[in-house]
């Protein structure tokens, strides 16, 4: 992903919106509740896309880890790879990681 676009001020707050934390008892994808310009939307949900299938994509060895120390390990390797994520859009992903892999 581009720097110039991983990088954009809404970002936490889309992944966080995207995936309906705090808002949903389920992770969901909700394009329409990222706000952007129009002009940036479009880049806007395309990286929160990315982000969350890169999350679903972390590779636990699930013989020896339980599904909160999968979250865990999913968060972590989110928080190295992507340093401009808030906490916040951190447990997001790391909610939507473990809800999928229950």
């Amino acid at each position: 992903m581009p720097d110039a676009v991983t990088s954009h001020p809404g970002l936490n707050a889309a992944v966080i919106a995207f995936l309906g934390s705090g808002n949903s008892s389920f992770p969901r994808a909700d394009e329409e509740a990222i706000i952007a310009s129009p002009v940036d939307r479009a880049g806007l949900v395309a990286t929160v896309r990315d982000l969350v299938d890169e999350c679903l994509g972390t590779v636990v060895d699930w013989s020896t880890h339980t599904l909160a120390e999968g979250g865990r390990a999913a968060r972590a390797a989110m928080a190295q790879r992507h340093p401009e994520l808030s906490p916040a859009a951190l447990d997001a992903l790391a909610w939507a990681y473990t809800y999928n892999w229950r």
